[in-house]
């Protein structure tokens, strides 16, 4: 009697909780721009996802706030690079880096963000772009071609520029923190169904 009494409690709870789940997806207001500040171009609100997935979304934001500081970084260490004898291109790399790197992470955090939050069809597409820029940043943290400053150009940086060399090593933490971050918000949305 006491087991089917609890079994019921128990059955009554998940459903209560099923409920509130999906209540709380049907009144999110997507039309409330409101992030980044000053910009407001998405709605996000972390109130508004479920309580285990909100370290998941928390890291998708790093993310994206880290590849901005990356990108700038890159856009610091290769101009004192150019100023000291390397070829100027590399400033061009670092701006195509900006635009480009930004918009992709931006995009990646907010489709795992909504797909999270409200609509699991979502991840489908975050997931396989997701693996992809894992392998790119891992690449450009190791390789030393256009703008990237990879551990293979460590030494020489070192050697010649130790402030570049110490900026340099900092993207490349940045890059592979980014790696761990994002490799970990996709382990735990592999599993949501869509």
């Amino acid at each position: 009697m006491a087991s089917y009494v609890a079994k019921s409690v128990l059955n009554d709870s998940i459903r209560q909780l099923k409920s509130n789940q999906k209540d709380s997806k049907q009144n999110i207001d997507w039309d409330d721009f409101n992030y980044p500040p000053l910009i407001k171009v998405i709605h996000y609100n972390i109130e508004e996802v479920q309580p285990e997935y909100r370290l998941v979304v928390r890291s998708l934001w790093l993310s994206s706030i880290l590849i901005a500081v990356y990108t700038l970084l890159n856009i610091i260490d290769n101009s004192i690079q150019t100023g000291y004898g390397n070829d100027g291109i590399r400033i061009l790399y670092s701006f195509m880096f900006l635009f480009s790197f930004n918009p992709i992470q931006f995009f990646i955090f907010y489709r795992g963000y909504k797909g999270v939050a409200s609509d699991p069809y979502l991840l489908v597409l975050y997931k396989w772009i997701q693996i992809l820029l894992i392998m790119c940043w891992i690449t450009f943290s190791i390789v030393d071609i256009l703008g990237f400053n990879g551990f293979i150009t460590l030494s020489y940086l070192f050697d010649y520029l130790p402030f570049c060399g110490v900026l340099a090593l900092f993207e490349d933490i940045i890059l592979l923190l980014v790696v761990a971050l994002s490799g970990f918000a996709l382990f735990r949305i592999w599993n949501i169904k869509e």
